[in-house]
């Protein structure tokens, strides 16, 4: 099961060709806060040289300069050029150091590694460990396997203050790893200090054109409709921090779903920059080869865990590496229910077989229902896991019961809110869970139809809408269906209209509809609630009697509260001040 990563890029016009932008002035999202890396760009920028004849709109590998934005600007090119970088200014020593970039390559970095508390040796930094951790990240790629999703930060077109939105921008696989670099020039006290002065840039290079696909932003700028058309959202932001992070095969299957949808979108319209048939054919057999990677029972092995049967977990690995993870699941719930008296490949002594069955026999019958059915089939966290069996639950904002989750499991994703902005179940992760590929042997959980599915979508297109606290009921069943009909064919159905009358009791538990004229609209139900209860409370405020002032409130009144007297510009000038 292989691991993939993300790639933070600063933002490029032209599709990170490895040019030059042909018009760089109009470039204002790489120099950004929040742009790749940090202020390198902004600080090394020189716009001049960048717009000059010969400059712009040129490869790299034909211009005698380096840009600051060598690490992303190769992304999707087809020439090799060289990177490099200059050691920090705290370094005792060193020198600018070259490296050689290869087409379609970018320069990443797991900076959440650097900063980790692991790096913290007798309350100093320890570099070795820094460099430790970053050998430990890189070496769970696999090359010819690993996917690597690039994207950009908050500095994007697609972005705004109100509504701060990171942008996937392309999928490759991952071809080769570079070496780790050392500035060059550096002398034996700089080495000792800094783990012999590695820099914070390594080279992925990958199968892009053959194996990948590139959102044509770029082809679309003036088009703010088309834009929001093709854009790429991330529904789990957490695996888009610190430059470069860590990926599940149900997160990628998540991001390559919405790949399929945008490159069928793209054909359709007749977006001629790809051949989009091509790469439709490359997205659909990664989707088979991710739910593969996937498997029915992701969540399987951090159940074990909780269950204190950790010692189960290297077994399970090596049956679903055999293609018996079915049956291994079978086997683990059948022993921890009784049915029978061992687990294929692992060995228990019978202190620990009876603690941990009386461990499971403590468990409430729900808990019971929800460890065996439901999170094996979700590919969560272990600390999330915690805490929706906790009784605590209702401090992330889970009022569902365990049986309520066990019956509906999307209600994980309607409701679940986490301890921070990263910490949140999607809804793709709990529709993976119920609609498991059929190539798997897997049973699905409800109809393709369910209300429960239903209701997940409504809340989940909801959640997203930007202008308003409610959409129409037909823009929501458009926007809804739209999504579903992208998917693959065994996940497919279309809602009409009826859905929402038919179900609309299960509905209402979520949402609120409300008439105005012939057109019904949807809220969700906390939004709604909380729009009336402001509501309230203005009316309420509206209908207070008007505050008689004891004296009269004049210009002088104002005049003299706004003067500061001792002030040196009311020196200087008071009529003006």
């Amino acid at each position: 099961m292989p691991i993939h990563l993300s790639a933070r890029l600063a933002w490029h016009m032209d599709g990170w060709n490895g040019h030059i932008c042909r018009k760089p002035a109009s470039n204002m999202y790489c120099v950004g806060p929040h742009s790749y890396p940090g202020d390198k760009i902004k600080g090394g920028r020189d716009l001049a040289w960048e717009q000059s004849k010969g400059v712009a709109g040129e490869c790299c590998s034909k211009l005698d300069r380096i840009p600051p934005c060598i690490y992303s600007i190769n992304a999707f090119g087809i020439e090799s050029m060289t990177a490099a970088d200059e050691p920090p200014d705290f370094f005792l020593s060193g020198e600018r150091t070259t490296w050689n970039l290869p087409p379609a390559t970018v320069c990443v970095w797991p900076y959440e590694a650097m900063y980790a508390d692991e790096t913290k040796v007798g309350g100093y930094v320890s570099n070795e460990k820094r460099l430790e951790l970053a050998k430990a990240f890189f070496a769970e790629i696999t090359p010819h396997e690993s996917l690597i999703f690039h994207y950009a930060n908050f500095s994007n077109p697609l972005s705004t203050e109100d509504a701060r939105r990171y942008v996937v921008v392309g999928v490759s696989r991952v071809k080769a790893l570079g070496n780790i670099e050392y500035y060059e020039g550096t002398d034996d006290a700089t080495k000792n200090k800094y783990a012999g002065g590695f820099i914070w840039q390594r080279n992925v290079e990958t199968f892009y054109p053959d194996q990948g696909m590139r959102i044509p932003y770029h082809c679309y700028l003036d088009n703010a409709e088309m834009l929001q058309k093709i854009a790429l959202f991330p529904d789990n932001a957490r695996c888009f921090k610190y430059g470069s992070r860590h990926l599940s095969d149900d997160d990628a299957l998540s991001l390559v779903e919405r790949f399929v949808e945008i490159a069928t979108y793209l054909r359709d319209k007749g977006d001629t920059s790809e051949n989009w048939t091509v790469r439709l054919e490359w997205l659909n057999s990664v989707l088979a080869e991710l739910w593969k990677g996937r498997g029915l029972y992701p969540g399987m092995a951090r159940v074990m865990d909780l269950l204190e049967l950790s010692v189960a977990v290297a077994p399970f690995r090596a049956a679903v590496g055999a293609g018996k993870e079915k049956e291994f699941y079978l086997a683990v719930t059948g022993w921890l229910n009784g049915k029978t008296t061992t687990i294929p490949g692992v060995t228990l002594t019978a202190a620990d077989a009876a603690k941990a069955r009386r461990q499971w026999k403590l468990r409430t019958a729900d808990e019971r229902r929800l460890l065996s059915n439901i999170l094996p089939r979700l590919d969560l966290p272990k600390d999330q896991m915690e805490r929706i069996l906790s009784d605590k639950r209702g401090e992330n904002c889970l009022d569902a019961g365990l049986m309520d989750i066990v019956d509906n499991p999307y209600v994980l994703a309607e409701q679940f809110i986490g301890d921070d902005p990263d910490d949140i179940i999607p809804f793709s992760r709990i529709d993976h869970g119920v609609f498991p590929s059929p190539n798997l042997g897997g049973e699905f959980l409800h109809d393709k139809d369910d209300w429960r599915r239903l209701r997940a979508m409504c809340v989940d297109r909801l959640r997203y809408e930007t202008k308003h606290t409610f959409l129409s009921c037909g823009q929501l069943l458009q926007d809804v269906n739209r999504r579903l009909g992208l998917l693959p064919e065994w996940k497919r159905v279309q809602f009409k209209e009826t859905y929402l009358e038919v179900d609309r009791e299960n509905l209402e538990k979520a949402m609120v509809f409300r008439k105005e004229s012939e057109r019904e609209y949807a809220y969700l139900r906390r939004v709604h609630e909380a729009e009336r209860e402001i509501e309230g409370r203005l009316r309420k405020l509206a209908g207070y009697a008007d505050i008689t002032f004891k004296s009269p409130v004049t210009e002088k009144h104002w005049r003299d509260l706004l003067l500061d007297s001792s002030s040196s510009l009311a020196a200087k000038n008071p009529a003006q001040y």
